[in-house]
């Protein structure tokens, strides 16, 4: 039995969690570690919880006072006495606190394999401050294997001088039998309108157009883009067509926030600091059948993989033609919808995940002695 921690301090979440649930017959034994109050209550897996600062606030006086004195809020008080608990430490991003902490023990030889999640996609991102900057350099020095979800974040790993060799791609999935169509009798819904279709500018009565639900998911800050989706669905005035933002439901719910809506759009934009790592709300969406609107940012592109409408970013006027035209045209929702849930079997099951990172566990404890 390979005894395996799982690292995630205060981020410790389910939908990255279900990628980590092993079968009963597998070799692996997982225990994730957060802290005292992770942003999930229960999870799929034992956990132990330790006490973190990043528990006590989360104000930016609190933040702007422990980047500067210490690097991040993200310690895990007792994890050092964990380090003979485990075959392998699984963390994540080389500038959390707690990622430091595994680091110098790695450095000690006082824990026996220590691996990376890393999300980042802008390299030499996180060092603008010194102390944030010694954490992350220290960290990225001491782990032993990387694992990227996608080509954006290993390519940036490499230009921060990480040896390619030591790297592992692996997409994040999402249980599709919990994510899919909700729709009896039927492998994917064919929605056709009743009547004739939407044209901008025109009075049509709801008996002639069946409702149309824009779903937005995920954080309400400016660099997710919702102001741009409002203004773009400010200018496509029809009373049968809904924006319904979802920023904060229990996860277990999200399978039926996606099944009540017609398409989902994502105009996540970039700054200095951050672009759209991943986009996991992508991942549900497709598996759920919903044609998808996003703006050309960070690794959107790469995760559809050319199954949505990508519209230039800032563009709020491309952004309100794209949904029109998945509105205009049922057949194409329909098509993206299948191709989107095809490329989610193929590319992004959890099940699949699993497998490859148990084989990663294996692999890697084998020369642990």
């Amino acid at each position: 039995m390979i005894k395996v921690a799982l690292v995630r301090g205060k981020y410790l979440n389910n939908f990255e969690g279900q990628n980590y649930v092993f079968p009963s017959s597998s070799l692996i034994k997982l225990t994730a570690i957060s802290s005292l109050f992770p942003i999930n209550s229960t999870f799929p897996f034992p956990t132990i919880k330790l006490a973190s600062m990043s528990d006590f606030g989360n104000n930016r006086l609190f933040k702007f006072l422990t980047n500067r004195i210490l690097g991040d809020s993200q310690i895990l008080f007792g994890l050092e006495k964990l380090a003979d608990k485990f075959d392998i430490f699984h963390t994540a991003d080389p500038h959390y606190y707690y990622s430091y902490q595994l680091a110098k023990l790695r450095s000690r030889n006082l824990i026996k394999k220590l691996i990376l999640t890393s999300w980042e996609t802008i390299p030499a991102n996180n060092e603008s401050i010194s102390r944030k900057k010694l954490i992350k350099r220290f960290t990225l020095k001491q782990v032993d294997e990387f694992i990227c979800h996608t080509n954006r974040a290993k390519r940036a790993l490499i230009k921060e001088g990480v040896d390619e060799r030591k790297i592992e791609m692996v997409r994040l999935g999402v249980d599709i039998n919990r994510f899919k169509f909700q729709f009896p009798n039927s492998n994917f819904p064919i929605r056709q309108a009743q009547g004739p279709e939407f044209i901008e500018g025109q009075t049509i009565s709801k008996f002639q157009f069946p409702k149309i639900n824009i779903l937005f998911v995920g954080r309400l800050v400016k660099e997710k883009g919702v102001e741009d989706l409002q203004r773009a669905m400010a200018a496509i005035k029809n009373s049968r067509i809904k924006l319904k933002i979802v920023s904060s439901v229990a996860y277990e719910q999200m399978p039926r926030v996606y099944q009540n809506a017609d398409i989902l759009v994502l105009p996540s934009k970039t700054t200095k600091t951050w672009e759209e790592q991943y986009g996991m709300v992508l991942v549900e969406a497709m598996a759920c059948g919903l044609p998808i609107v996003a703006y050309d940012s960070g690794a959107i592109a790469e995760v559809i993989g050319g199954v949505g409408i990508l519209v230039k970013e800032d563009d709020v006027d491309g952004l309100r033609r794209a949904i029109l035209e998945l509105i205009n045209d049922s057949n194409l929702r329909a098509k993206l919808g299948k191709m989107g849930r095809e490329r989610v079997i193929c590319e992004f099951d959890s099940l699949k995940t699993a497998k490859k990172l148990a084989k990663i566990y294996e692999n890697i404890n084998r020369y642990s002695y």
